[in-house]
């Protein structure tokens, strides 16, 4: 093994432990102003960082129209709807819940491309995925300190819809991919357009002047950076170079370290309480995705894509 390839398991790993305390940023900018906001101005600064490494490696490139309509439909889906209901549901959910919602994501995947793409499924992807599903069920369900079992309200809800919105953006940016279109661009104009639609959102529900609702201090806005540009940006760009390095389906692994990066920084930051269902939905989850994607002969599944995995959970 090169030295490259050795290094970027230090890349990776940095890039989960970010994408993982990403959700207690986002949580902790909502507790100061309103979540559709915090989604307005993280998203297009974002984008605005990754531009640039797009137009250095391959100029200004000019998407056919075909592409700029799968480009708008993957901005919509997994920038607009999948950041406006991330923003919205750590608002009213835990950050340790909103991660292992999200670490959903390779099995949700898999699901949907087997019902609507045609994907195979088998057993041990169809156990790994209602082992995964129990274990987020189970969060779902329980938010009593005792962690007894009932409904936890709307915000564990949202952020199954935010999961979703990803997972098809995922299904679209497979069909984009087909196109040969460069991972890079596709990633920075989506998150571009997706920024856009929530500019224009925030518009429409809060008037011309939307942005004086946005009320971050000095350190609040230095989260906002980490968030756009660290978690966001370098943190895409630092996975699609590893799934150059790797591939897709040895990278994807990595992901299954989110929610516990999450559970820590929630813990530190934020002062959440990890009780003993928050440990078993880990397990479960975890285990899920582990069966549902690795197979001993094959070396791993051929469920999670480039793209898909480096865009949300840029979360």
């Amino acid at each position: 093994m090169g030295t490259a390839n050795r290094w970027i398991y230090v890349v990776l790993a940095f890039v989960v432990i970010s994408w993982g305390l990403n959700i207690v940023m986002v949580k902790f900018l909502t507790e100061t102003s309103p979540p559709f906001l915090v989604a307005a101005v993280r998203m297009p600064l974002a984008g605005l960082a990754l531009l640039p490494f797009a137009i250095r490696k391959y100029g200004w490139y000019k998407p056919s129209p075909k592409q700029w309509l799968l480009l708008g439909l993957i901005g919509l889906t997994s920038i607009f709807i999948h950041q406006l209901f991330l923003a919205s549901g750590v608002a009213t959910t835990t950050a340790t819940n909103a991660s292992l919602i999200l670490g959903l994501n390779p099995l949700t995947t898999a699901l949907l491309a087997a019902i609507f793409v045609g994907e195979k499924m088998n057993l041990r992807l169809l156990f790994g995925i209602l082992a995964g599903f129990s274990g987020v069920v189970i969060v779902v369900l329980s938010s009593a300190a005792d962690a007894s079992i009932e409904v936890s309200g709307w915000g564990d809800l949202i952020m199954v819809l935010s999961m979703l919105g990803y997972v098809v953006g995922g299904l679209l940016i497979k069909t984009i991919a087909a196109t040969n279109i460069p991972t890079l661009v596709t990633t920075a104009y989506s998150t571009l357009i997706g920024g856009v639609l929530l500019n224009i959102g925030a518009f429409v529900k809060y008037g011309p002047t939307a942005y004086q609702e946005v009320h971050f201090s000095g350190m609040g806005w230095a989260v906002m950076l980490l968030s756009a540009w660290v978690a966001s940006s370098l943190g895409t760009l630092g996975w699609n170079h590893g799934i150059k390095l790797l591939g897709a389906n040895k990278t994807a692994m990595f992901i299954n370290g989110m929610p516990f990066a999450s559970m820590i920084g929630a813990v530190l930051f934020l002062g959440e309480r990890i009780q003993w269902i928050h440990m078993l939905a880990f397990v479960l989850t975890t285990v899920g995705i582990v069966i549902g994607t690795y197979s001993p002969r094959r070396g791993l599944c051929t469920q999670t894509k480039p793209v898909s995995s480096s865009k949300e959970l840029g979360t």
